[in-house]
């Protein structure tokens, strides 16, 4: 796959900014444009009503500048939410279909307990159909990609991050396949697993460790600072509950608690 449209969510400032910087790098490495998408909610309250059209209007301008200075390739796009009948994350999902990577920020929450408004990614990450580049609330991110960990389990989910993540790790430094409680047979794999990266021109190093007590998404956030990873690549598990599909814990809990971008895949 080739990367070649972004679509970043611009929502409120700085992490809008913050998160265009890193979008603007990525862009400039695979040559790709970048789509600014603000989504136009309707407030009751008249004050409310204008602190966003003021905060468009200021995300507009900071987003055409950036660009510009870049010289990348760049469109702003304001959504009505009405227009599709829905929220954040519908108009989100819709323009998705036309981008190859969609970038947006981590809940503002962060590790306390969420709102149902606060469920942004993971709604992104289920409905878009496309690979999901999270951006933590809070950092600044030089780099994305320079030393990637790419977090594994065989499955359909992991697979298809791995597949989604490959224009970032081909240009990658240094790429780790990391397991958790792997078994004999997911050992084997991931050597197969190696060698396919290797046929796309990404050498990977292969890391597991066996835990008993330390939940998953903890062990893997100690072995991206461990490494000094830039970019989490993993899969979204989801689990049907009461009749609608929900992240799995693990990514659940890395969502919450990440400390460097992280690409998602469902």
């Amino acid at each position: 796959m080739l990367l070649k449209n972004m679509l970043v969510l611009m929502d409120t400032l700085p992490q809008a900014a913050e998160r265009l910087d890193l979008a603007i790098q990525i862009a400039r490495q695979h040559g790709a444009g970048i789509v600014g998408l603000h989504v136009v909610m309707h407030h009751l309250l008249p004050v409310t009503r204008s602190h966003d059209c003021d905060l468009g209007a200021q995300l507009n301008e900071m987003f055409l500048q950036k660009t510009g200075e870049a010289g990348v390739s760049a469109s702003w796009l304001s959504v009505d939410a009405k227009l599709l009948g829905g929220g954040v994350a519908e108009v989100i999902n819709h323009h998705a279909t036309f981008a190859d990577l969609v970038v947006l920020g981590q809940s503002a929450s962060g590790v306390n307990d969420r709102r149902a408004e606060d469920h942004l990614p993971e709604r992104v990450i289920l409905g878009s159909g496309k690979p999901v580049l999270i951006v933590p609330y809070t950092g600044t991110f030089s780099s994305v990609g320079e030393r990637a960990l790419i977090a594994w389990k065989s499955g359909r989910e992991s697979s298809r991050a791995l597949a989604d993540a490959l224009p970032l790790l081909q240009k990658a430094g240094a790429a780790h396949v990391f397991e958790v409680n792997p078994t004999a047979c997911e050992l084997v794999d991931m050597e197969s697993l190696c060698a396919y990266l290797s046929m796309h021109g990404v050498q990977a190093e292969i890391g597991t460790s066996a835990i008993t007590e330390l939940r998953v998404g903890d062990v893997l956030l100690n072995r991206v600072a461990d490494e000094g990873s830039d970019l989490l690549v993993m899969g979204a598990y989801a689990d049907l509950h009461f009749g609608s599909y929900t992240l799995g814990a693990v990514a659940r809990h890395v969502l919450r608690h990440m400390t460097v971008p992280v690409l998602m895949s469902h």
